[in-house]
């Protein structure tokens, strides 16, 4: 009788190895990761019609203007909070030589920096795997 139970702990055993080879019971890093579910730019001044409009003045003495975009994510413990691309609509022109030149640029912490007057639009979007996205038309005069 000891002899067949330590043998049906060995089947049980081995058995127990092919299934979770087989259903791969590994944890995954997904399973942990807190996506973003609402993101906003708060760095605006006027909302018309849902679309939002920040207006900035260009310093002539200086040759540039720069404002830097705030926005506002949820939940409070998301992942990646810093998991956000900044993106310019409009902000090129081909000169003369037939390169392109930058009106506005945008850099990676979310400063829109002017080189002349003119309006463009920037889309925050999330890098989190949660797809979301705002946008905001900026008028710098």
């Amino acid at each position: 009788m000891k002899k067949s139970v330590i043998f049906l702990i060995a089947v049980l055993y081995l058995i127990s190895i092919v299934v979770v080879s087989f259903f791969g019971l590994q944890i995954s890093v997904d399973q942990f990761q807190v996506y973003m579910t609402s993101l906003s730019i708060t760095s605006y001044d006027q909302l018309v019609n849902q679309n939002k409009y920040l207006t900035i003045n260009f310093n002539d003495s200086e040759g540039y203007a720069s404002v830097v975009i705030e926005y506002d994510y949820a939940p409070s413990n998301a992942s990646y909070p810093d998991g956000v691309s900044f993106s310019l609509i409009n902000n090129t022109y081909t000169n003369e030589e037939g390169e392109t030149a930058y009106y506005a640029q945008v850099s990676v912490t979310g400063e829109v920096v002017f080189y002349s007057r003119r309006t463009v639009r920037l889309t925050i979007t999330s890098t989190d795997g949660s797809k979301l996205s705002d946008s905001v038309t900026i008028v710098c005069r």
